[in-house]
């Protein structure tokens, strides 16, 4: 054989071999899209994370409990210093009364 020949024979076989995957590839998505596979994916994904944070959680509930407690701090941090300040002061928060809400703070005097 010459160089000619095994040439056009390593590139029909390689030719077969690429047809061959061409037509794997095409059957597989013909069984499920990529969109599918995608969608697929992410789901497993996702739950293989939340096993592992479930897992996590359930080893250091110390450390989540200290960690939902300073997220409530954190969002309820203005009442919690403003009571804090008036402790310290000695006064209660000063609340307005309910019956007085329903009229201006100044009184204008009425032209006779």
């Amino acid at each position: 054989m010459s160089g000619f020949e095994t040439d056009r024979a390593n590139r029909k076989a390689a030719r077969a071999l690429f047809e061959g995957r061409l037509s794997q590839v095409k059957a597989d998505l013909a069984a499920r899209s990529i969109k599918g596979r995608m969608i697929d994916k992410a789901k497993g994904d996702a739950l293989a994370i939340a096993d592992e944070a479930v897992a996590v959680a359930k080893d250091n509930k110390g450390l989540v409990a200290a960690t939902v407690a300073a997220l409530v701090a954190w969002l309820f941090r203005a009442p919690l210093l403003e009571f804090i300040a008036a402790r310290r002061s000695g006064q209660a928060p000063v609340q307005p009364e309910p019956a007085n809400d329903d009229f201006p703070d100044t009184i204008e005097e009425q032209a006779q």
